[in-house]
């Protein structure tokens, strides 16, 4: 069944690549079909990452927020496509909430119809109908930096927020 969750990283925005990266993976092998779409403003960058991980996905890049929306609404309803980020952490705050409510309420509606599952990254928790948000926190420094991106996903503190009762 599909749902709507919610990831907030307390801190910078870093800590969203090293889990877009994790789920990218290191592979060597293009893939035909992509095993997920990922929906943002600007905020991905396909030269950190091999041509085969970037074979693993989608990318749609919005250059405002409602365009993010027509775009995650246009790919759920779709119903041929399993797996949806949409990061929102490139946008402005006050362009965010800016967002009907509804908008929120209907995407998850039809994520529940389609079965897809659409994970949003929140710069502050702001997803009314997540049926569970998560909230990433790391102690990194300076001396992480030339460390691999594994090894510094492994340190992420992962804690589950919110769970939306079932309606």
């Amino acid at each position: 069944m599909g749902k709507i969750s919610e990831i907030v990283p307390e801190g910078k925005r870093p800590l969203l690549g090293l889990l877009l990266a994790e789920m990218l993976g290191d592979s060597e092998n293009r893939v035909e079909i992509p095993d997920f779409v990922l929906v943002d403003g600007d905020g991905f960058d396909p030269r950190s990452f091999s041509d085969a991980a970037c074979s693993r996905l989608l990318w749609v890049r919005c250059g405002r927020v409602e365009e993010l929306m027509r775009a995650a609404d246009l790919l759920i309803r779709d119903g041929n496509i399993p797996f949806v980020l949409l990061d929102t952490c490139g946008f402005p705050a006050r362009d965010l909430g800016g967002l009907p409510v509804s908008a929120w309420w209907r995407l998850n509606q039809m994520a529940e119809r389609s079965g897809c599952r659409v994970l949003v990254f929140s710069p502050f928790p702001w997803v009314p109908c997540a049926a569970v948000r998560w909230s990433l926190s790391s102690r990194f420094s300076l001396a992480d930096f030339d460390r691999y991106r594994s090894e510094l996903f492994s340190e992420i503190e992962v804690q589950p927020q919110r769970l939306r009762q079932a309606t």
